[in-house]
């Protein structure tokens, strides 16, 4: 909707890389030209660059996942509020990973007229809803709200949200418990050798094999009937890459066991 508000074969859409493929998918699907531009080493916004490409490009729409998905960071507040003053273009803050993380940019939306602060309650625990959310000035509302299509929420999706959120301290309770798995699993992979384990404040870790190959891991791990997400080829900066979602306690244990096995190959 964002994007079919602004679309144009002269309006640049503008993100981060490696991010969520979707930015440039859609921006594809409507004829729009799309400019990534890399993070550091470490994965953190490189804002130089990114205030050099901004210039360069004047995108319409720049998308900044927050977290970040695939790496699982929070990118430097300070470098998303020299974008957000250094640009006319809409700045999307999306924050579909929000309920893992301490940090939101939902407190700043009085500060800017060209921010949008978009979450989804697929991470809450609701995904088969497919249900999202973007809150943002009246007037960039109001301007994506005219193209958008009719049907686009089913009353059933509707009542369902009314009930959960009148619950959502069940929604709240399971999330604190996967954060908590979270830092625990993080910890057991940092004792295993030859691994890079980024941080994340997301419901996922994504970490980098030192010196094995990540495919061969992959393949190795689906023969234990263990399935994570292979993103070696999903970008340059990804090589040997490798993301494991935060699952059960007894599920973690058993992919930690799995992939000392794996690693072994």
């Amino acid at each position: 909707m964002i994007l079919m508000a602004v679309s144009g074969q002269d309006r640049v859409v503008m993100s981060v890389e490696p991010s969520f493929v979707m930015y440039k998918m859609i921006a594809s699907f409507l004829g729009m030209p799309y400019r990534g531009v890399p993070l550091n080493d470490k994965f953190e916004l490189d804002i130089d660059l990114m205030l050099k490409k901004i210039k360069q490009h004047q995108p319409a729409v720049i998308f900044i996942a927050y977290p970040n998905n695939p790496t699982g960071n929070l990118f430097s507040e300070q470098a998303i509020d020299e974008i957000l003053t250094g640009t006319d273009a809409i700045v999307v803050i999306d924050e579909a990973y929000f309920s893992f993380a301490d940090k939101s940019y939902a407190h700043k939306l009085p500060e800017y007229d060209n921010l949008i602060v978009m979450r989804t309650v697929s991470k809450m625990g609701l995904a088969g809803l497919r249900l999202g959310y973007m809150a943002g000035s009246k007037f960039l509302l109001q301007e994506i709200d005219k193209v958008r299509l009719p049907y686009n929420i089913n009353i059933l999706t509707q009542l369902s949200i009314e009930f959960a959120l009148d619950n959502k301290y069940v929604l709240d309770v399971q999330t604190d418990k996967i954060k908590n798995d979270r830092e625990k699993l993080s910890e057991r992979l940092k004792k295993i050798d030859g691994l890079d384990v980024y941080p994340s404040d997301a419901n996922f870790i994504l970490v980098r094999l030192q010196d094995k190959n990540a495919d061969e891991v992959f393949f190795a791990l689906k023969e234990q009937n263990i399935l994570i997400k292979n993103l070696s080829h999903a970008d340059a900066s990804l090589k040997n890459c490798l993301r494991v979602t935060v699952g059960k306690e007894e599920e973690n244990e058993q992919f930690t066991a799995a992939f000392k096995l794996a690693l072994e190959i």
